[in-house]
């Protein structure tokens, strides 16, 4: 078996088949399955390789003689599952891990990542081939570590000078910024907003003194983000210097606008603002007032603003950025179109209806020449222009565009490249869509139409629960760690169907709806859904008591007490 070293010095295979390979693979294209097992038979039995397969791992069990403590727990099968369901992805990313990092003599009983790391950089270096295991490392070590959930492991490296500093010098400063960028969006969406557990970080006291520490030190997400796009930044700006030529390099633009835009999506808009106006200063000064990397620097900053609070500065920077695109005959690019809806969005959030309409009609009909009449980004666009109306209360204009959003979306032709979880999500739109018509209904006195909306609220929200869970059984797919926010719309839809047939006089029907959404709200439901669960409690005692009889009365003090509890 050959070693991880001899496989980074492996040349290309040759790519055009043989005769005898294509004759397998024109006999494989024939089987009924992917599988490249053996057709089976009634005299061929592998009972007894698999046997000695077993036996075999059995003895050599350990991946590695000396693996580090953080990495040294063995996979174990979870409760209902067998001892032989395969090889999971997690522990993949761990062997890969350790082998690694095992590269050389280092800090065996180190606990710390980045002290590892710093260790055996000399011996990497040294190793046949090292350049390109260093350049792998630089690359994909903090992706490898999130993949078997290791984040506080990948938060030190993706927050440590030294680990930054060798993939700055491995992968070039664009490149680098950018991989810096994408760990960090992914350590954040992984591990949620949460604290992690990291060793040897720099830590800052309330006097601004900085100090070394060498135990574990609990940090937020947050500060990981903003510590790593600090860090990638200064080893930029180091390695620019040192570079022949003005350190304000259009590389150096690039990176401080991607950070920005990194900062920005982490929800840090002060720190994202600051970097996107730098970058816009060194993108006008090398390339000149009219450029699209100018424009596009300006929508970012732009957005950052809006953040903040700053709003009537980022209408003239959104309103700076349309001239330059318009200037640059690129209105229809990508980022020109998301530019003018955020212009948009913005006029009807300071109050001025009448251009705010003018420039939503124009996006609508810049993505229609872009898309076609009948697609997803037409529909989105008019949804969030109905969203925007309902929010400053033009309920009739804003019913008009969820009516047209919703036929857009039922109207978009099927795609020649199915995407399950894209189609699932469009059905999840054209849901909130019937959901947000059922509340305008309802405050218009339309109630039995409301209802109706609500119903199929309902109906599409557990249809998309069902396929949302058969989709999560797919081992290759990443899992989402976000709030279930179908279930939280789908305990107050049916509180509002409740609401509503009591105001219809459906005692019986809102009791039905009321004991439905009982059921639905589980111990894990969220704190909103539970409120929820104690008013439905309140409204079945409600509705119980004015029923005259014994049982009526008995079940009513019993939905008083668990409102209670």
């Amino acid at each position: 078996m050959r070693s991880v070293l001899e496989m980074f010095n492996l040349t290309p295979p040759h790519l055009v088949l043989s005769p005898q390979l294509k004759g397998v693979a024109e006999e494989m294209a024939k089987r009924s399955t992917p599988s490249l097992s053996p057709d089976p038979d009634d005299f061929t039995s592998y009972v007894e390789k698999i046997a000695d397969e077993k036996k075999a791992g059995e003895e050599y069990a350990s991946v590695s003689s000396s693996p580090f403590r953080f990495l040294s727990s063995q996979p174990v099968p979870s409760e209902g599952e067998s001892e032989n369901s395969g090889f999971t992805e997690s522990e993949a990313h761990r062997i890969v891990v350790i082998a690694l990092l095992e590269v050389g003599d280092g800090l065996e009983d180190s606990s710390s990542m980045a002290e590892v790391l710093k260790a055996r950089q000399i011996d990497m270096a040294l190793i046949p081939g090292g350049d390109k295991m260093e350049e792998y490392v630089a690359t994909f070590l903090p992706s490898h570590l999130m993949r078997f959930e290791e984040h506080g492991s990948a938060a030190e490296i993706l927050s440590d000078t030294n680990f930054i500093n060798r993939r700055a010098h491995a992968l070039g400063i664009v490149e680098a910024t950018s991989r810096q960028v994408a760990d960090l969006q992914e350590l954040r969406r992984v591990a949620g907003n949460v604290s992690l557990t990291i060793y040897g970080k720099r830590v800052v006291d309330v006097n601004g003194v900085s100090t070394e520490t060498n135990g574990p030190v609990r940090v937020d997400v947050n500060s990981v983000v903003r510590d790593g796009s600090r860090i990638i930044i200064d080893e930029v700006l180091h390695i620019a210097n040192k570079q022949d030529g003005a350190p304000d390099s259009l590389g150096m633009a690039m990176c401080l606008a991607a950070v920005g835009e990194g900062l920005l999506k982490a929800r840090q808009p002060s720190d994202a603002m600051l970097r996107l106006e730098e970058a816009v200063g060194l993108f006008r000064g090398l390339l000149g007032p009219f450029h699209t990397f100018v424009a596009d620097a300006l929508h970012a900053a732009a957005k950052a603003l809006v953040k903040v609070g700053e709003t009537r500065v980022a209408l003239l920077k959104f309103a700076e950025a349309a001239r330059i695109y318009e200037a640059c005959k690129a209105t229809l690019y990508y980022n020109s179109i998301a530019n003018a809806q955020s212009l948009a969005s913005l006029l009807v959030d300071l109050g001025d209806m009448e251009k705010a309409q003018s420039m939503f009609e124009e996006v609508i009909s810049m993505r229609k020449s872009v898309y076609g009449e009948n697609c997803v980004p037409v529909a989105k666009t008019i949804n969030s222009y109905a969203i925007l109306q309902a929010k400053h209360g033009r309920m009739n204009l804003a019913l008009q565009n969820y009516e047209a959003a919703k036929k857009t979306y039922q109207s978009v032709p099927t795609p020649l490249i199915q995407d399950p979880e894209f189609e699932i999500k469009c059905k999840y739109d054209v849901t909130l869509i019937n959901l947000n018509i059922a509340s305008i209904r309802s405050k218009k006195g339309e109630l039995q139409a409301a209802i109706s909306c609500y119903e199929d609220g309902v109906q599409g929200l557990r249809e998309y629960e069902a396929a949302f869970a058969e989709l999560l059984k797919d081992p290759l797919r990443s899992h989402d760690t976000g709030k279930n926010t179908a279930h939280k719309h789908l305990i107050a839809a049916l509180g509002r169907i409740g609401s509503l047939k009591l105001k219809v006089h459906d005692n019986p029907g809102a009791l039905q709806a009321y004991m439905t959404l009982l059921t639905e709200v589980k111990e894990d439901s969220p704190a909103a859904s539970k409120t929820e669960k104690a008013k439905a409690h309140i409204k079945c005692a409600t509705i119980y008591r004015q029923q005259d009889n014994t049982d009526s009365h008995v079940q009513s003090i019993a939905h008083l007490r668990e409102a209670l509890n």
